[in-house]
């Protein structure tokens, strides 16, 4: 999706809501994702949609969600969506326009039951989630609220806990050789180092971890080759150069500063295993190169609300663990309290045949429009 593509989109959003009677702006961010990146450093200008209804005095609800998606280089005809059954397929769909359509739809349906709010319902639509969180970090600069909702997928449960995440690479260096010629204690693929170290990791049971409970929460771990040399050649060549790129999930703790504590002795414990591996002779390094701590939301009076309205609208108000980072995070460490809630399902998202149910979008819609006025009436 281009930023052309962003602006034809976010002027679709801002006519359907101004004309359902909300109070709409387009908040300009500046950010630079890579697909966009020009060659040249410039930033390009992107737009958040928010949009207001109800009185500014009186409680505040925020119900976000993200216009942007990763790229659709993966599938065939991406934004041309199609339906099949109750599936609708297209790149986004799942992550997440099947949740920005619930809560647009949810809050035009609230409005026009006639119900009288006391407070505000803002409706954030913004850019860069898939990258730096930048349309949301932006957005809660200079806004408060006393709930938020974060429309990702979640199969229409309530996300109670979110993920926080370690990005980091690894590097390893060997030597060329005869593949019939290394010896496993000699270290000289880069390949086997790299993999050996990911292999410490899925192994070391203070890292990856499960956490019983309601809900419960485990960690998550994937790596992925982004440099090597030389070239690929089967077995018969060593590998001199190698480096993996790393997402390693984190299990968030009770409050932001424990996950933030927990997030840094995960990191030292990488290291660690990165220094034994290399007294034993390899040469591995290690290089952090993003680190964001989840949350868990504690119960309050807002999620009992939407509770209530998941019970009316689906007959469950089931929780749930969200395993990937998002902009949650971001609302949360602004002091509003967060949960996450939306159709489809996360594992959909950014997949090559991404989609959502059509059932679960109306379900949520549904959800939305109780959650509005149990929290505003």
């Amino acid at each position: 999706m281009s930023d052309k593509d962003e602006r034809q989109i976010a002027r679709f959003l801002k006519e359907e809501l101004e004309d359902a009677g909300l109070e709409v702006k387009l908040q300009q961010v500046a950010s630079n994702p890579y697909w966009l990146y020009d060659g040249g450093g410039r930033c390009h200008t992107r737009p958040n949609v928010i949009a207001r209804a109800g009185p500014k005095r009186g409680k505040k609800l925020i119900l976000n969600g993200h216009i942007d998606t990763v790229s659709g280089s993966t599938m065939k005809q991406p934004f041309q969506p199609r339906t099949q059954g109750d599936r609708l397929y297209g790149r986004g769909s799942a992550d997440m326009k099947g949740g920005v359509a619930a809560t647009i739809a949810g809050t035009e349906a609230s409005l026009e039951s006639g119900r009288k709010l006391k407070g505000e319902v803002i409706i954030t639509l913004v850019v860069d989630e898939e990258t730096l969180g930048r349309g949301t970090i932006d957005f809660v600069k200079s806004e408060r609220a006393d709930f938020a909702v974060v429309a990702e997928p979640t199969d229409n449960t309530l996300g109670i806990a979110q993920a926080g995440y370690l990005d980091f690479n690894i590097y390893s260096s060997g030597s060329s050789q005869h593949g019939q010629t290394t010896l496993p204690r000699a270290w000289a693929s880069a390949f086997v180092q790299a993999t050996n170290v990911c292999n410490k990791i899925l192994s070391d049971s203070s890292i990856i971890r499960k956490v019983q409970g309601e809900p419960s929460m485990e960690s998550t771990f994937n790596f992925s080759p982004t440099s090597f040399t030389p070239l690929p050649s089967l077995a018969w060549m060593t590998m001199e150069e190698y480096r993996i790129n790393c997402l390693l999930g984190l299990i968030p703790q009770k409050t932001s500063t424990e996950s933030e504590r927990n997030a840094k002795m995960i990191v030292n414990r990488v290291r660690r295993l990165v220094r034994e591996s290399n007294s034993k002779g390899q040469r591995n390094r290690f290089e952090l190169v993003d680190m964001k701590s989840g949350f868990i939301q504690a119960r309050n009076k807002y999620t009992g609300a939407f509770e209530r309205a998941m019970q009316t609208a689906l007959g469950h108000h089931k929780h749930s663990y969200v395993l990937s980072f998002c902009d949650a995070s971001y609302i949360y460490l602004a002091k509003i309290p967060t949960i996450l809630f939306g159709p489809g399902k996360m594992e959909q998202g950014h997949s090559t045949n991404e989609y959502t149910s059509i059932r679960q979008v109306k379900d949520a819609t549904s959800v939305f429009a109780h959650a509005v006025e149990n929290i505003l009436c």
